[in-house]
């Protein structure tokens, strides 16, 4: 017979994708293991206990704690994963949508300036309903900020590496 489960299972892929346990894990301060100059048994390399050390942990702001949840329609799914999976494989990792989600915050913070600038020239809009029948209406009004976003975005300059 199956065993119960220990924790609910995540209520969507959105959710598993930003699971904050697995964001925990992914950015856990490493054991770093030094091998003895002459290990005693050649063919297996063992860590000497005194040279054990934990890495530092990274600055508290720069701990991932906080847990969003997105209600994506198909593409913007599909467009998630497919930005997931170009990073993945441009970098031969394995990172999760959490980190990407993450990268894409430091550059929109890095261009905030024009991306509020970009945003005012919007002016006021009317929130479309999410009742059915009204996509259209919310696609027009995602696409207005998408191509603010997207002015900003281009008009900021780069982002140094330091």
């Amino acid at each position: 017979m199956a065993k119960p489960l220990r924790t609910p299972p995540p209520s969507s892929s959105v959710a598993r994708l930003f699971d904050l346990d697995a964001a925990a894990r992914a950015v856990a301060a490493p054991v770093v293991e030094r091998e003895s100059q002459v290990p005693e048994h050649p063919t297996v390399a063992e860590p000497i206990p005194a040279a054990r050390t934990v890495l530092p942990p990274a600055h508290p702001a720069a701990i991932p704690s906080i847990k969003r949840e997105f209600v994506f329609t198909p593409a913007s799914e599909a467009t998630l994963l497919q930005l997931v999976e170009t990073y993945r494989r441009s970098t031969g990792t394995k990172l999760t949508a959490s980190h990407v989600a993450r990268a894409l915050m430091k550059g929109v913070a890095h261009c905030m300036e024009h991306l509020e600038r970009e945003a005012r020239r919007i002016g006021p809009l009317k929130l479309p309903s999410n009742a059915r029948g009204r996509e259209l209406e919310r696609e027009r009004f995602e696409a207005r900020i998408a191509d603010a976003f997207i002015a900003g975005i281009r008009s900021a300059p780069a982002m140094d590496r330091d």
